[in-house]
């Protein structure tokens, strides 16, 4: 695991002095690592020495998904610039084992969903009188495509009308159910989204994608306008240690039905959730979940819900502890704080509405500063207030986000998607993993039906039924010493051999899960199972090939842990450092700049 340069936070201040410099730095339970408040440095990608890239959206038409994906997976910083327009997603972008990242957005940046719901399609919806359909009596039917499902009556037939719609548009009955944006998985840790619009394609109720599904750990999400999601517009499901900030939720008239934004927990008691609520604002057309939780620790402060009309507002249910202070309800918002249920605690003080607290009193172990319930609108729709108004500037968004020292990381190549990963080339740190270029059928995952945890790693689905490879070798080229672990998927057992050759001298692995020793060219003493880690230590500067002999092998993922640099590099795998400083978005800038910048690869700031 890595090792972080703990910064110490002093209070988070959310007075109104803030009011023009709401920049805030991490705060909350996201930054706990347990209930007494012990805590954790939550950096993301703010390295020292961060790998940096800045993108702009395709335009013409095009998908951004793979070019956004590609930058999550090699880069620490990832910065969207908006001013070649929005970036579209064709389908919900999965951050798997995504570890230490920052996503920030500037000059207006938006993802949008490439589907999203015509006024035709409304008042087609519409005409159903879906609206008057029991959105809790279950309902057991066919839809057009043939699928037999149980779900409630409304669901049922709101997903059998937007297939009809379908049908007319591509001549298939399909749900375009995948209209989200980020689903954040359960491997992925230190993650922070701040200051960018995500647009959906309208409230639907058809159990379909969420704009973030937040199921990670230590999660920041700041400053981001979050608009017209299908399902939920963030939802946290078997999450932990999240804060959310500055966020703006709202509906348009693009939305039919089902506007919740915000369902936590429901992880049956199996867990509880720590999460913070601080100054987001729940606007137009919110309809319920703002938010909802179900065992829950969290903390609701200085929100401002501004949702005439809704259904119920904060949502409190079973197994949750909740502290609830200083938030403001407009005039003619329903419910703004409810709740039912079993094992139920919420402390309720300094609303500007009339609450009850149940049971003991809730507290929280962190720091922080709240502003008078009185005070909430005013800041939250001032400069810099809630949504996506940072600005133009990557350095200040940057700014208040704590840095941390690059060591000893771990670094997972994931191959997983549709499994065609063909002749591509994967750059890690410390190595480049080349897959035979002779071999278009590189397979693994997407068929795995069990959890595997391997060396920590969640390996859930990483691997197919099918054959792949046909002993094609992996070319491993290092620039860096290190240990090279390599997760093999189903089907490797004892009649396979396993080799790692380096010249003419091959090198003894050590599988991970049994603690067998495999000889080089021969067949190992016990079997190579599914999930079993082969563990090679490797020189810098060096080209390996593995291989498994036979005839054909699946992969589930690639490790490589970068150790002391023992070899030299050569000149043209290095840059020559000039001196020379450069703002986030690459223009050379003198030394009286301030800010963060780039000097001789690395990030550091100058005052």
């Amino acid at each position: 695991m890595k090792k972080l340069l703990i910064t110490l936070l002093g209070a988070v201040a959310l007075l109104p002095a803030m009011a023009g410099n709401n920049n805030v730095a991490p705060w909350g339970w996201a930054t706990c690592s347990d209930e007494t408040g012990t805590a954790y440095t939550l950096s993301g990608g703010n390295y020292t020495d961060a790998k940096i890239v800045t993108l702009t959206a395709l335009g013409n038409e095009q998908t951004d998904d793979a070019q956004i994906k590609q930058a999550i997976a090699t880069n620490d910083i990832i910065i969207l610039d908006g001013s070649n327009g929005d970036f579209i997603i064709s389908e919900t972008m999965k951050l798997g084992s995504t570890k230490n990242k920052t996503i920030i957005g500037i000059n207006n940046a938006r993802l949008c969903t490439k589907f999203f719901l015509t006024s035709e399609d409304n008042a087609y919806l519409k005409q159903q009188k879906l609206e008057n359909l029991s959105s809790t009596d279950q309902y057991t039917g066919t839809l057009p495509d043939g699928t037999e499902i149980t779900c409630d009556k409304r669901a049922f037939f709101t997903k059998k009308a937007l297939m009809e719609l379908q049908y007319q548009k591509t001549g298939a009955y399909t749900l375009p159910n995948k209209a989200g944006i980020f689903i954040i998985e359960g491997s992925s840790e230190n993650i922070i989204i701040r200051n960018l619009s995500l647009i959906g394609p309208g409230a639907v109720d058809i159990d379909g994608a969420d704009l973030i599904t937040n199921q990670g750990k230590h999660v920041w999400i700041d400053h981001c306008t979050l608009v017209d999601s299908q399902d939920g517009a963030l939802d946290s499901k078997v999450c932990d240690w999240a804060t959310y900030t500055y966020n703006h939720f709202y509906y348009t008239s693009r939305s039919y039905s089902h506007a919740y934004t915000c369902g936590c927990g429901w992880a049956d008691g199996t867990m509880i959730l720590h999460l913070t609520f601080a100054c987001n604002i729940w606007g137009e057309g919110c309809m319920r979940r703002l938010p909802q939780c179900g065992d829950c620790y969290v903390h609701l402060v200085n929100n401002y819900h501004n949702c005439p009309g809704n259904s119920v507002g904060m949502t409190i249910n079973d197994n949750c502890k909740a502290l609830v202070e200083n938030n403001f309800a407009a005039a003619g918002v329903n419910s703004p704080l409810t709740g039912s249920g079993t094992g139920r605690k919420v402390t309720a003080r300094g609303n500007n509405f009339s609450a009850s607290s149940v049971g003991s009193e809730v507290t929280v172990p962190y720091q922080y500063t709240a502003i008078a319930a009185t005070d909430v609108p005013a800041t939250l729709t001032g400069e810099e207030g809630a949504g996506a108004t940072l600005g133009n500037d990557a350095e200040y968004i940057l700014s208040t986000i704590p840095t941390a020292e690059r060591s000893g990381e771990t670094v997972y190549v994931i191959v997983k998607e549709d499994g065609h990963i063909g002749g591509s080339i994967t750059e890690i740190d410390g190595i480049t993993v080349t897959f035979d270029p002779s071999v278009t059928d590189w397979r693994s995952g997407g068929t795995g039906n069990d959890a595997k945890t391997v060396d920590g790693v969640d390996l859930t689905g990483y691997y197919t039924q099918s054959d792949a490879t046909n002993g094609a070798p992996i070319i491993i080229e290092t620039t860096q010493a290190g240990t090279l672990s390599i997760f093999l998927g189903g089907g490797v057992a004892t009649n396979k051999s396993v080799n790692m050759v380096e010249g003419e001298n091959g090198l003894t692995a050590t599988v991970l899960s049994s603690g067998a020793t495999i000889e080089n060219g021969a067949k190992p003493a016990t079997a190579i199972n599914a999930w079993d880690a082969l563990i090679y230590t490797l020189q810098a500067n060096k080209t390996y090939k593995f291989f498994v002999g036979g005839t054909k092998w699946r992969l589930a993922a690639i490790r490589y842990i970068p150790g002391e640099d023992t070899g030299i590099r050569g000149i043209a795998t290095c840059q020559q450092a000039n001196g020379n400083v450069y703002n986030l978005q690459g223009q050379e800038v003198n030394e009286t700049y301030k800010g963060v910048v780039i000097k001789n690869g690395k990030k550091v700031v100058m005052k």
